[in-house]
């Protein structure tokens, strides 16, 4: 089949029967592949239940980057998609994403609107929010009805400040993929996240502004999660960091000046419930890879302190201001 669909799959036999029904409805007939990471409730068993029209694979519990991965090494598809299994795709779109693929071999990567929200509080656009008002301008190359070509380094540079896509809107060829390398299993959270800057940085994008996907917002999801998403989103730009043949000289720097903002910020919530020792090698990690912040580091020195005088001082702040 041309396309592939992975679906990880973690205590969600709740919601994974709707993400299923939406790819079998999506208008084209996709190979569906559910990787169920280790699961302990019934998702093995909703997934099984569509028989071979689905294939479900199971493992250890090792994170949804290893579950993507496994689900790559059993697609055959040339293009492939990666859904999660609380999001669905919206019917009408997906036979026009493939068909904009075929007609422009020059595309690596077609990536669709998004919305996201809730029943209760209703749902957005993602790309105005992600992109705080700058994605729009991107559009400016169309080459198909409400189809645009990216510029590769106005794409890079927004997407070093954040993400500006949502994976499961994306399409990816496998020749891409194959050329920068599956998900990182080491990040828990901000994988698709690295997996789309190296993307951005080696391949072209394009961009069809027709929602697909509808990403669904809940209490318990990685997402809810501050410091771990500061700690996520800080790794996804330091790997950028450590290929500088990937970026131009500008989004090298704005790299590292990206890091070392993610990385105080990650410092800051270890400071903030007195972990200082923790604190300390956040700070240090940003201060080492990421352009020079006096802020950070004046708060490395402060850790470097016995923790009696660490938390006088913040009394002492706090007391000025």
């Amino acid at each position: 089949m041309e396309l592939s669909v992975v679906i990880p799959a973690y205590n969600r036999e709740w919601s994974l029967r709707g993400t299923i029904d939406s790819v079998i409805s999506c208008g084209i007939d996709a190979e569906i592949i559910v990787v169920d990471d280790g699961s302990t409730d019934g998702t093995v068993g909703a997934a099984r239940s569509y028989g071979a029209r689905v294939a479900v694979l199971q493992q250890a519990n090792g994170g949804p980057a290893a579950a993507r991965n496994t689900g790559l090494e059993h697609a055959s598809g040339s293009i492939l998609a990666f859904l999660d299994s609380d999001d669905v795709w919206l019917p009408g779109v997906v036979p026009d994403c493939l068909q904009a693929l075929r007609s422009h071999p020059e595309i690596d990567v077609l990536a669709c609107e998004a919305l996201f929200g809730n029943e209760s509080d209703g749902y957005q656009p993602l790309s105005p929010v992600t992109g705080r008002g700058e994605f729009a301008r991107l559009l400016d190359d169309p080459i198909g009805p409400a189809l645009f070509q990216l510029d590769r380094h106005r794409l890079m540079r927004l997407m070093i400040e954040r993400m500006q896509v949502f994976l499961g809107s994306t399409f990816i060829r496998r020749t891409a993929l194959d050329s920068i390398g599956p998900f990182d299993p080491a990040l828990f959270g901000g994988e698709d996240y690295e997996l789309c800057l190296r993307l951005a940085a080696k391949h072209t994008f394009a961009f069809l502004d027709r929602p697909l996907a509808r990403y669904e917002k809940h209490p318990g999801g990685i997402s809810t999660n501050p410091e771990r998403m500061a700690r996520e989103f800080a790794l996804a730009v330091r790997s950028m960091i450590r290929k500088p043949a990937w970026l131009t000289a500008d989004e090298r720097r704005r790299a590292r000046q990206k890091y070392a903002q993610l990385a105080y910020g990650y410092g800051y919530w270890a400071y903030d419930r007195g972990d200082f020792a923790e604190a300390r090698r956040r700070f240090a990690a940003g201060l080492r890879e990421g352009s020079f912040s006096l802020k950070t580091a004046a708060y490395w020195l402060a850790c470097c302190l016995p923790g009696r005088a660490v938390r006088w001082l913040r009394r002492a702040k706090q007391g000025a201001a």
